[in-house]
């Protein structure tokens, strides 16, 4: 059961590790808050990162997904619906985005 929760609810793909390190960059010291406290929510934010890995993640793997998140980060909001379609891929692979954006640029 815990199992199967797990797997509905901390899918271990990469929109929702884009979206975990969107959560993490987007943190800021609030204005009463400790640093002990941030380092908490810091470190919290790093522990849902890495629970959102697939069992074979390497370094290779992020540095590809990284490249696509900055790649569609940097869209403008007139891609925004094209990007939240790539943000519904299983797998980020940097080939098959590029040639998404060939593609989207083409029909544009």
């Amino acid at each position: 059961m815990w199992a199967k929760l797990k797997e509905v609810h901390q899918q271990k793909v990469p929109g929702t590790r884009f979206n975990a390190y969107d959560a993490l960059f987007s943190i800021r010291k609030l204005e009463d808050e400790s640093l002990t406290s941030l380092l908490g929510r810091v470190d919290s934010a790093i522990r849902n990162i890495q629970d959102l890995r697939p069992e074979k993640f390497d370094l290779v793997t992020m540095d590809d997904e990284l490249a696509c998140m900055a790649l569609i980060c940097a869209l403008p909001a007139e891609y925004s619906s094209f990007a939240s379609s790539l943000l519904l891929l299983e797998k980020f692979d940097k080939a098959k985005l590029h040639q998404a954006f060939i593609t989207e640029e083409n029909n544009r």
